[in-house]
């Protein structure tokens, strides 16, 4: 997540957060709790939706953390984060398990980001709620995850990858040549992997052997010191590997480890699959799921090809996918439009595919 992105966040919603704050209003164009007609999907990703809202607790932790330090803008960003981009991620599984407990989520992140606009906020009070914010997540986590997954080390590690992949995608954002280029982004990777090794310390039976869990742990600890120290990439993604590697010695993980590594075509080649997506869902008046898939294309697929194909085609691609599609879609923009707007995306994913063929990694 580029700094502007997060600058038109703030500023696009900045106001009606506070609004919502003030009299309860839902923000204007946002995924409530209905589900308007949207299917329960066949196979819910439980490992999706356990990191987006472990990522949405790491954001709550910063946040606090930030208004600790006085810090609004950063303070305000990390609440914003997960309304402008998680939540509708989260919103279909959760509408269907809970519909009630799904506008009581949405409603609260609003609140706290309501009090993380308004300047008279006391520490005390934001933490407080902060705290409800973080047991209310936990909620949502178990009410969407039966407990007969949710215990398991299997899932627990596939959650704390998926953790561990997103949070060297974010360092790679905002730390470059040892210093802190994005500081809301290198704040959101700390953030993650700080919600996995978390994670990791409250999962039982990762191995029965004493010498992985030392090893796991030591290799924790070197990528917490990694990231405070601002080490290159490189370096980062190495533990990253190392940790990933002793987690599936146990046999645990149906996911095998190249799978977790998909190259930037092969990011490419999903995102043209959940374009196809978003028409099929807009076409049946299906936006809630429109917007899913079109939030899951960018979050989940094209910020990992952003560092690869260079800022122009990065920016272009994001003001395409990011922002005027999902806009598209909160604003109920004609399907041709829809379609035409997919199209000139389709063109950046061309052009993108052509660079990488001439640059490659």
């Amino acid at each position: 997540m580029h700094i502007h992105k997060s600058n038109n966040l703030i500023t696009g919603l900045m106001t009606a957060v506070v609004t919502l704050a003030i009299f309860g209003f839902a923000l204007p164009n946002q995924v409530m709790g209905q589900n308007n007609g949207t299917e329960q999907q066949n196979q819910t990703d439980y490992t999706g939706f356990h990191s987006n809202i472990e990522q949405i607790i790491g954001h709550i932790e910063k946040a606090e953390y930030n208004k600790f330090h006085n810090n609004t803008e950063l303070t305000l960003g990390h609440t914003l984060h997960p309304i402008d981009e998680v939540l509708s991620l989260v919103t279909i599984p959760l509408s269907t398990a809970d519909s009630n407990l799904n506008d009581t989520y949405f409603n609260d992140l609003n609140q706290l980001a309501g009090l993380a606009a308004n300047n008279n906020t006391t520490l005390e009070e934001f933490e407080d709620k902060g705290k409800s914010s973080i047991d209310l997540s936990n909620n949502v986590i178990t009410t969407v995850i039966p407990s007969a997954v949710l215990n398991t080390a299997e899932h627990n590690i596939s959650v704390i990858k998926d953790l561990l992949k997103t949070a060297a995608s974010e360092y790679k954002e905002g730390v470059a040549g040892g210093n802190i280029t994005l500081d809301l982004e290198y704040q959101d990777g700390s953030a993650f992997l700080d919600r996995a090794n978390t994670l990791f310390n409250n999962t039982q039976n990762i191995s029965n052997d004493t010498s992985v869990i030392t090893t796991l742990l030591s290799n924790f600890a070197n990528l917490t010191d990694s990231f405070q120290n601002l080490r290159d990439q490189a370096v980062v993604e190495q533990i990253i590997q190392k940790i990933t590697n002793g987690l599936s010695t146990n046999g645990s993980s149906t996911t095998s480890d190249a799978s977790t590594n998909p190259t930037s075509q092969d990011y490419i080649a999903k995102i043209r699959g959940l374009l196809n997506d978003v028409v099929s869902a807009y076409e049946s008046n299906d936006k809630i799921k429109a917007k899913e898939l079109a939030t899951a294309a960018y979050l989940d697929n094209f910020e990992y090809i952003e560092a690869p194909i260079g800022k122009a085609l990065s920016d272009k691609g994001e003001a395409l996918l990011r922002e005027k599609l999902r806009e598209q879609i909160d604003g109920n923009a004609s399907i041709d439009e829809i379609k035409q707007n997919i199209a000139d995306i389709n063109k950046v994913l061309d052009e993108s595919t052509t660079y990488l063929e001439s640059n490659p990694q």
